[in-house]
């Protein structure tokens, strides 16, 4: 079965400082695939790669057998790829209404643009209660519950998660993760980075680990989960 998304030996610079030293993996339709590791490992880099905010100087970049190595972000947005960003950044000045709005900027299908705002106000029932509220005024959780929501409104086949958990207060971390749980019952293939590894291995089918812009270990989170190294190193196993 052809990936969804492949990923083949990139190798990304920031200025001469070469980050991403031949990072290969893949992502098949229907499935949460999550990348694990330390700060600095590469791990946003690697989505940076992916939805071309930064080109690889080696390897290419594949989706739906396409190559998108050298695409523009807003044309691999086009072809079915969105971005949460670490960080949310919502619009602040603009409502939760007006923020999903954008979300859809660059779709053509205006008739179906309103029931897919009301589908996601049924899969984040709070973003309705704040519709018309500035999205600067929203909690952090809420923040997040948007700036995933706008994701959506681009319709992706992918979708790009960095850090969902971050800044989140741990009552919120388990819903937030049951949301992206039914983003992907619903068709749409996740790709998460995750510090919070435990949580990352629990809603995801496989995982990639990141040591120092390289693949270090992957597999099945069942495999991950057995792993001496994993256990010691990002869940305190000893």
């Amino acid at each position: 079965m052809v990936p969804l998304l492949q990923v083949k030996n990139i190798k990304t610079y920031y200025g001469n400082i070469c980050v991403l030293k031949g990072i290969t993996l893949e992502v098949h339709q229907g499935e949460i695939v999550c990348l694990i590791g330390s700060n600095g490992a590469g791990k946003t880099t690697t989505l940076k790669s992916i939805t071309g905010l930064l080109h690889p100087q080696e390897g290419s970049i594949t989706f739906g057998g396409e190559d998108i190595t050298f695409l523009e972000p807003h044309h691999i947005v086009e072809k079915g790829i969105s971005m949460v960003p670490e960080g949310r950044h919502v619009f602040s000045k603009l409502t939760t209404l007006e923020n999903l709005e954008m979300g859809a900027y660059s779709r053509k299908d205006i008739s179906a643009i309103q029931q897919d705002i009301e589908d996601v106000f049924k899969l984040f029932p709070r973003l309705k209660e704040r519709s018309k509220q500035s999205a600067g005024t929203l909690s952090g959780g809420e923040q997040q519950m948007l700036a995933i929501a706008r994701a959506l409104m681009a319709k992706p086949k992918l979708l790009l998660l960095d850090e969902p958990s971050m800044g989140l207060a741990p009552i919120l971390l388990e819903s937030i993760f049951e949301n992206v749980k039914e983003i992907n019952a619903q068709g749409t293939t996740v790709l998460l980075v995750e510090q919070n590894t435990k949580l990352a291995l629990a809603i995801a089918n496989r995982g990639y680990v990141l040591q120092t812009g390289s693949v270090s270990l992957s597999g099945t989170t069942k495999d991950l989960r057995s792993s001496e190294m994993v256990q010691k190193t990002y869940l305190g196993i000893a």
